[in-house]
């Protein structure tokens, strides 16, 4: 007879020997935890064979190396064993040695609609850099994939009108959402709306309408999907729940089920928040913390709306000084004059593309902001080219209207789209994923309403209509256009969010040896962040790179091409050491434990040294790998680190 199933049955009120399938997730893991403080004898849970009353593998027999999808069932309120079981999406890369080495790590990919193929996609580019780990995701609370979800579904809830009513097109008329915009509000995404972000007649219905759409009392929050029944009969909306306080909770039902002693993560853009709040939460089974492109550790909806205008602009900034210092490489004459004029251009109406019906229907700045954010984000650089091409061709000084209308009407079909179908073209109307909340084929485009969900609970701040507009007057004169347009949309996303904020504490421990990794020219994560992150862990160590898009360069462990190259072995090596050290020789890594691998090698903030464009640091390297010579030794690569001048905090070694 298993003790386990016993106890279980004990602590669930039942009186006959349980298999577990109708006890309660929290009651399971209590009764576990109960179980291994007496120091009765059970097969402990691993990764191979984890507690199958929360996480049960698709296959029956998990070989090392092997990729396995799972579910978890994890408590909606994870302090009421009554409440609803969610059956979250996971996904785990087992490593080659068994247990791992080094134990599991999460990789989150931001979003927050990363999903549960994030840890493998990313393992699969670099599978040295997680050597010794079991490597995993989860699809979190709401995303895709999961039994119940945020998006709306475009094949049941968007339509394409036969033919709209005699005041034209409205939102309604593409969508049974009860989660949709409400009539008249224009698009919205993460940094931008669709309106000009100077023109407070605008700005004042997007926020009016946003309020409206926000209400307790709307159909949105009262939607029959949300309200989900516990055991005893109570009634629980699911919009409450889905906060990152509670994903850190779901995280470590993981590491429980599993048998994990510790957990590492491996935070990417929102991710990072993801990771900060784990390692706030549970500071005493973290093991390993990389946070890469970082939110704010202060969870205020106003600071993440400022620290996202200053961001943009900064980059806009970017683009136009390089394209200034290489001429040669750039489509404008002009950049700074040329781009004010094609933003002017937007202003009065005068950028436009001829619809079906025979009607010029016009870009709108936001749109314009958007666009150029969507291109420049790319970390390999090569989006500015495409930036400074449609700048030129939407500029005064191109003669070309057929190419100046083209290129509008590129921009318009990423983002004003239903079902595939081109909305402005077919209907006058730009109705895109923002407002119905659905996933429409978009090339450009996003629908927002997971980002609103998570961080309208995540953050403080309670908003009225007036409220909003008193803060974008009191800000529109500090940023430029594309900070403007990035704070409108940010204020209109989760400012008005209809379920009550469940905001986690500041983010931070003195204690825990964090690496913080900073975009000096990051559009979605303002480096500003990264800084406040590395005040916020004092052991930690920050890590910038001089470089655009979101997070460090996605291609950081391979791509011959990025610009990103000359920082890639270095910081390869340096993330890699503890990999290394613990798994290298097989025998060894046999051997290893957690608690005993070397931790990861992080530098002082000096750090910004190595990782910077200087010819000196770039030769240098060169001059120190060798021709040809693709790997270093450990020794080699500290011995260079130190006559740089910079030390290593930890180099994992006596």
């Amino acid at each position: 007879m298993n003790p386990l199933r016993v106890l279980i049955a004990v602590q669930c009120g039942i009186t006959v020997i349980l298999g577990g399938e109708d006890c309660e997730v929290g009651q399971q893991l209590e009764a576990l935890s109960l179980l291994q403080l007496h120091g009765r004898a059970i097969d402990a849970p691993t990764a191979l064979s984890p507690d199958t009353r929360v996480l049960k593998w698709s296959s029956t027999d998990p070989k090392p190396g092997q990729t396995v999808d799972g579910i978890l069932k994890v408590n909606l309120d994870p302090a009421d064993p009554d409440s609803p079981v969610l059956e979250l999406q996971v996904r785990m890369t087992l490593s080659e040695t068994q247990p791992a080495p080094l134990g599991p790590i999460l990789v989150h990919c931001g979003g927050p609609s990363s999903g549960a193929d994030c840890g493998q996609r990313v393992a699969s580019r670099a599978p040295d850099h997680y050597k010794g780990y079991d490597v995993w995701s989860i699809t979190q609370r709401g995303m895709q994939g999961n039994n119940i979800t945020l998006l709306c579904d475009s094949k049941k809830d968007s339509t394409l009108p036969e033919k709209c009513g005699p005041d034209g097109c409205k939102v309604s008329d593409f969508t049974t959402c009860d989660c949709a915009l409400p009539d008249g509000t224009p698009q919205i995404g993460e940094i931008w709306a669709d309106v000009d972000p100077r023109k407070e007649g605008d700005v004042k219905n997007l926020f009016a309408k946003m309020s409206e759409w926000g209400l307790k009392t709307g159909k949105c929050y009262t939607a029959k999907k949300w309200q989900l029944q516990g055991r005893s009969g109570k009634i629980y909306n699911f919009l409450e729940w889905v906060g990152t306080q509670y994903l850190a909770y779901d995280i470590d039902v993981f590491r429980k089920a599993i048998g994990a002693e510790k957990m590492s993560v491996y935070g990417y853009s929102y991710g990072t928040y993801v990771g900060a709040v784990y390692a706030t939460v549970f500071s005493d089974k973290i093991f390993r913390v990389v946070l890469d492109g970082n939110m704010s550790p202060w969870p205020q909806k106003e600071q993440q709306a400022l620290g996202d205008a200053e961001a943009n602009d900064k980059a806009i900034a970017k683009l136009l000084l390089d394209c200034k210092e290489a001429p040669h490489k750039c489509s404008l004459s002009n950049p700074e004059e040329e781009y004010q004029q094609v933003v002017a251009m937007a202003r009065r109406g005068a950028l436009t593309a001829r619809t079906k019906s025979g009607n010029d229907f016009p870009l709108t700045v936001g749109m314009l902001m958007v666009f150029l954010q969507t291109e420049y984000t790319s970390n390999t650089g090569r989006g500015f080219p495409v930036c400074t091409q449609v700048l030129a061709k939407l500029s005064p000084r191109n003669s070309n209207d057929t190419a100046r209308s083209e290129a509008v009407a590129m921009i318009l079909d990423g983002y004003c789209i239903v079902r595939g179908t081109p909305t402005w073209y077919n209907y006058d109307i730009c109705v895109g994923p923002g407002q119905t909340m659905a996933q429409e084929g978009q090339r450009l485009g996003d629908t927002y309403f997971e980002q609103c969900a998570i961080w309208g609970v995540d953050q403080a701040g309670l908003y009225l209509a007036s409220d909003t507009l008193g803060r974008w007057t009191a800000n529109k004169g500090k940023f430029g256009d594309a900070g403007v347009a990035a704070l409108i949309g940010d204020m209109a996303g989760y400012s008005f969010w209809p379920a009550t904020a469940t905001p986690t504490s500041p983010m931070g421990n003195p204690n825990l040896p964090v690496l913080i990794i900073g975009n000096l020219f990051d559009t979605a994560t303002a480096y500003t962040w990264s800084q406040q992150m590395r005040q916020a862990f004092t052991a930690g160590s920050l890590l910038t790179w001089q470089g655009v898009w979101d997070t460090y360069s996605e291609n950081m462990f391979g791509g011959e091409e990025d610009p990103a190259k000359i920082n890639v072995d270095a910081l390869r090596a340096f993330l890699a050491v503890a990999a290394k050290s613990a798994g290298d020789d097989d025998d060894e890594a046999e051997d290893a434990t957690q608690s005993s691998a070397p931790p990861l090698v992080v530098l002082q903030d000096q750090i910004k040294q190595l990782t910077s464009y200087s010819d000196e640091v770039r030769d240098a390297w060169a001059d120190f790998k060798g021709e040809g010579e693709k790997e270093q030794d450990v020794d080699e690569l500290l011995s260079f680190l130190e006559q740089q001048g910079i030390k290593p905090w930890n180099a994992g070694r006596a």
